[in-house]
């Protein structure tokens, strides 16, 4: 999009749905910073300018909605061993804040199909609990198996 009020340039508008009622609506810049906006000025931007493409894209719930994986919670000396099965798409992931792609980003590269969960923990610059919340999401994206 562009010529919307307020961003210079081209930029990228969302608007959220849930259950059929807009929950968010913003505008995203080009260097990707968020602008909060109301989604008549999206609409009138699209029907004076566009008419723009809209894109419809279920949305993977953000680390603390997704229900608990099977990741042990203490160390074991048969700690699973996660494996990468798909690529991570940090795009895809609209209405996620750039933290939580980064922490989700940083596990991700951490997998190499041999080193187990424990040692990732301890390899990793996010703390434990976080990087098993990392870990939990990307199992339940289908990014990452676990093997024993």
């Amino acid at each position: 999009m562009h010529h919307v009020p307020g961003i210079r340039g081209r930029c990228k508008g969302f608007l959220h749905l849930v259950e059929g009622k807009v929950v968010a609506c913003y505008v995203e810049d080009r260097e990707g910073r968020r602008h909060a906006t109301d989604k008549d000025i999206l609409t009138r931007v699209d029907s004076e300018r566009g008419p723009f493409e809209w894109t419809l894209s279920p949305n993977p719930a953000p680390p603390s909605a997704n229900p608990r994986a099977d990741i042990p919670v203490r160390p074991t000396q048969n700690s699973p061993v996660p494996k990468t099965i798909a690529p991570l798409n940090l795009d895809r992931l609209e209405g996620w804040t750039s933290r939580q792609k980064l922490m989700l980003s940083i596990v991700y590269d951490l997998i190499d199909g041999v080193t187990n969960i424990e040692e990732i923990k301890s390899h990793s610059p996010l703390p434990p609990a976080v990087t098993e919340e990392a870990l939990r999401v990307l199992l339940s994206m289908k990014i990452i198996v676990m093997s024993v």
